[in-house]
């Protein structure tokens, strides 16, 4: 499949990665840390290579160039990024039937060094692109010892990494996307190669049907996903895109009603769709892409977005990534500005809130977490309500104060009526029983990486318990 998401390359060597844009005029640096290192792999992975509006002449040249850096020193190689560049290569070498002697003998070396440094330490994401990408250049050079590693670890990592319910281990619906369309393609070259491992390629199909159900299950009927944990627009392969590609492969999808094992709920109406967040901090070995997010939910209304997720615009340490992991960035509860999670760095997680569903149907769900019993010897229940054109929802905190939060999408006109009341242009109200105040501020909406837009947020203060009541006008 030709196809990639995200960035932009043209011929006089100008590259848009992540929002941000570099002109390296005659010479590229492909070393280049002025954006951080987010940005200088999407350099190295060469998804560019895909893009039909990039001259090859252009595509060649960069190819070579960046093999002479690997070659000198000037640029080191690291797993991650050779991963992908080498499934780039192999596509554009098999794509445009070119058979440049240097640029095969540089995918080879590139995988000669990628199968001494699989990332057994990262685990995650990292290892199935190293297992994707070892598969695939061991059947382009027929190299067995990479075919059986690679079946392997793809064998081992699938089967540990998809969830019953067919959802990604990393519980972000992007990552989820992004594993999805390697295990596609897998599905799709491998049904052509010759000595193919038949069981094999059926436990690789199955995992592809599982994970096509679970992300129809959390797909919006606009297209959207929900941004849970780290995920963006901008940088995975859209849903629409997938189905139609599973449906190219005979792989049709279904709704499913249990994501019990990735711990999302959905619930629809004619009115409205909201999925809610009551998943476990995870995987528990391999947290850094999560947040602390624990009962959070994101709700569109008529197809268009309205309570929505603040989203992930950087993975650069710092306050922006540290606020947009935590709880005040969420459609949730927070007591004493404190995290119900402790998420630090970039990417790391101390003491986790441990989620409990206390009762469930296809009109309610209950369900609280232990994120505050340490610090406030409390927990934080919450109970959900979904009628035909309305959503009730009463949160419990004891004793203790709290302030709630909704983050409105960035379209969404919202108006503050009164002490208990807000007005949501086209939309609908939102009426609020037993808050102490009820104010409205800015905040910025990540709409991609490193791009902001003025959204307003509804800040409500109250003490032991609040109920909201969504109402709907269509």
């Amino acid at each position: 499949m030709k196809n990639s998401p995200g960035g932009f390359a043209s011929d006089d060597r100008a590259f848009n990665f992540l929002n941000l844009s570099q002109d390296f005029h005659d010479k590229i640096d492909w070393n280049y840390q002025g954006y951080g290192k987010l940005w200088n792999y999407n350099l190295q992975y060469f998804n560019y290579l895909n893009h039909d509006d990039l001259s090859v002449e252009s595509k060649n040249d960069w190819l070579l160039n960046i093999t002479d850096w690997l070659n000198d020193g000037r640029l080191k190689l690291e797993p991650y990024p050779v991963s992908l560049r080498i499934m780039n290569m192999i596509h554009y070498c098999s794509f445009e039937n070119r058979q440049d002697s240097i640029i095969v003998d540089s995918i080879y070396r590139q995988t000669k060094y990628l199968s001494r440094h699989l990332e057994y330490h990262l685990l995650g994401n990292h290892l199935l692109e190293n297992g994707f990408a070892l598969i695939m250049s061991g059947y382009a050079f027929d190299e067995k010892d990479w075919k059986v590693k690679a079946e392997s670890i793809l064998f081992k990592e699938l089967e540990e990494q998809i969830l019953d319910d067919g959802g990604h281990f990393e519980l972000s619906p992007m990552y989820h996307q992004i594993i999805l369309f390697r295990v596609l393609e897998l599905c799709d070259w491998y049904t052509k190669v010759e000595g193919q491992n038949p069981v094999f390629l059926a436990f690789v199909q199955q995992k592809a049907i599982k994970m096509l159900n679970w992300l129809k299950n959390m797909t919006f009927l606009n297209g959207d996903i929900p941004h849970f944990n780290d995920s963006a627009t901008g940088i995975a392969l859209s849903s629409n895109i997938l189905f139609d590609y599973g449906n190219r492969l005979g792989f049709s999808q279904a709704l499913i009603q249990d994501l019990s094992e990735s711990g999302y709920r959905k619930f629809s109406s004619n009115t409205y769709e909201c999925v809610v967040d009551v998943a476990p901090i995870g995987p528990s070995y391999q947290p850094g892409h999560s947040h602390a997010d624990a009962l959070s939910f994101v709700l569109y209304g008529n197809k268009k977005p309205f309570i929505v997720d603040t989203g992930t615009s950087t993975y650069q340490i710092g306050n922006i990534r540290s606020w947009e992991r935590s709880t005040e960035a969420h459609n949730t509860v927070v007591i004493d500005a404190t995290n119900q999670s402790e998420v630090w760095g970039g990417f790391r997680v101390g003491k986790r809130a441990k989620v409990k569903i206390i009762a469930e149907d296809h009109k309610q769900l209950i369900a609280e977490h232990d994120g505050y019993r340490h610090n406030f010897k409390t927990l934080h229940k919450r109970s959900f309500a979904f009628a035909g054109n309305k959503i009730e929802i009463l949160d419990e905190i004891g004793s203790c104060s709290g302030i709630l939060a909704f983050h409105f999408h960035p379209y969404c006109i919202v108006q503050l009526l009164n002490e208990k009341s807000i007005k949501i242009e086209g939309i609908g109200e939102i009426t609020l029983e037993n808050a102490e105040s009820l104010s409205l501020i800015q905040y910025e909406y990540a709409n991609g990486y490193n791009n902001y837009l003025k959204a307003s947020k509804l800040i409500v203060n109250f003490k032991n318990n609040v109920k909201t009541t969504i109402h709907f006008n269509y």
